[in-house]
């Protein structure tokens, strides 16, 4: 399975697997394609900035005694069954809690703030390719897919911002299908601020290993500022 083809499942292993919930012989997989795949990595890595910051905030909170008196009492527990099954609901309730912790930042990662720039990909006979739209305030890139070109199975289409004066800056692969959103480095927003360009190559899977285009860009459009 390759990342662009279903970004869906990536990004929800990856949260996943930055959240701890992804165990045993599922997550040394992953670990494996994470290290191999500069895709899954940029998933794991936006998780990892998103998560990691609130989850070092937060203070631990011990119930009321009710609370626990209640459960207790539902479940028709006694004191020792108490005890032997409190680590079961002490689990339960932290599972419980990154879920809803993992819900609350996944809906603000889909917001993305103000529109500043677009760049509408198209081919010579006018149908709908890409859409890329930048959000510089929220450091954020959505990329919006029509008719994806077709091409080699061992080939992935990588899109670059063209500062001026400067050398090309990758901004990740070209998703195969639906939308795709990532977050920009400060290497990136810095590329396309000095941009009026973006343009997109044909690289080997996972995108070119030497940092810049290994093949002329088959698309160069303006990237036009956002009324």
């Amino acid at each position: 399975m390759r990342p662009q083809d279903h970004p869906e499942v990536i990004d929800l292993l990856a949260a996943q697997y930055v959240l701890g919930t992804l165990r045993g012989q599922a997550r040394r997989r992953f670990e494996k394609w994470r290290a191999n795949t500069p895709g899954v990595d940029e998933r794991c890595r936006f998780w990892e900035d998103n998560l990691m910051p609130l989850a070092k905030g937060l203070r631990p909170i011990r119930p009321p005694p009710h609370v626990w008196q209640g459960i207790r009492a539902r479940l028709n527990l006694s004191r020792r069954d108490q005890k032997r099954r409190g680590r079961p609901w002490a689990i339960a309730a932290s599972l419980l809690l990154v879920v809803g912790l993992s819900a609350v930042l996944y809906w603000r990662s889909t917001e993305p703030g103000r529109l500043t720039a677009v760049a509408m990909i198209a081919s010579p006979a006018g149908a709908q390719l890409w859409e890329v739209d930048v959000y510089r305030d929220s450091g954020r890139l959505i990329l919006h897919t029509g008719q994806v070109p077709a091409h080699a199975a061992d080939r992935d289409f990588e899109l670059w911002a063209l500062p001026t004066g400067g050398k090309p800056v990758s901004l990740g692969l070209m998703p195969a299908g639906g939308t795709a959103q990532r977050n920009l480095t400060d290497v990136q927003k810095q590329a396309l601020a000095n941009s009026a360009q973006v343009a997109i190559t044909v690289e080997q899977l996972g995108g070119s290993p030497t940092g810049q285009p290994t093949s002329t860009p088959i698309y160069v459009v303006p990237l036009r500022a956002s009324s």
